[in-house]
């Protein structure tokens, strides 16, 4: 593998790859960064960044765009250390590295659709609490998580959304679900169905109060 083509595609693609990665992929990752931090030399720092590209190739389907065009087998020096510093970079904020990406365009990495498709398919979209995502080109577009398989929106996602006043600013509710939260250590909406309902909501009633 290219070890430099993957760290960058990696970089350039993260909200997307590590949704992908899930969460015993990301605290893999977020491993390998706490070891890139406390290597001593340049061999043990080259050694973590193919065992990043291990990791990759692990979890992600074999044709992932990350992997496209990878031809060269391993990274000169100088690409080591620019991986030192993409991977250092890599630290639990996608904002700190690539392009900047605002609000919206992360929030939006995340499965969604459009309120239309939704409602021919039978689901909620309208039902007081949804998070729906208003588009400049007038469209809305749902974040997935908030449905049950049978198209009825989670009792607590809608208890959440109300705390976080999601009918007054749904863009700012999204980010909550979508972030990585300081009560939880991981984005809320990744914890549904995994932990209990209520500590989702004190969570967000710590929000809500400062």
């Amino acid at each position: 593998m290219a070890v430099q083509h993957i760290i960058d595609a990696l970089v350039a693609d993260w909200d997307r790859v590590t949704h992908l990665l899930g969460p015993d992929g990301r605290t893999r990752l977020r491993g390998l960064v706490d070891a890139l931090r406390s290597a001593q030399s340049s061999d043990e720092r080259a050694a973590i960044a193919h065992a990043l590209t291990r990791l990759l190739g692990e979890l992600l389907p074999h044709d992932d765009p990350v992997f496209a065009d990878a031809g060269v087998r391993y990274a000169n020096p100088g690409q080591i250390r620019e991986l030192d510093r993409l991977l250092v970079a890599i630290s639990g904020d996608a904002r700190l590295y690539g392009r900047p990406r605002s609000a919206k365009e992360r929030i939006l990495t995340h499965d969604w659709e459009s309120a239309a498709d939704l409602r021919e398919r039978g689901h909620a979209p309208d039902a007081f609490g949804v998070i729906k995502l208003h588009r400049d080109d007038g469209s809305a577009s749902v974040p997935l998580f908030q449905f049950d398989e049978s198209g009825t929106p989670l009792e607590v996602v809608l208890r959440v959304n109300w705390l976080l006043r999601a009918h007054e600013d749904p863009w700012g509710a999204a980010d909550w679900w979508f972030s990585t939260n300081a009560w939880l250590a991981e984005p809320p909406y990744e914890l549904i169905g995994r932990t209990s309902d209520d500590l989702l909501l004190a969570a967000a009633v710590a929000v809500t109060e400062g």
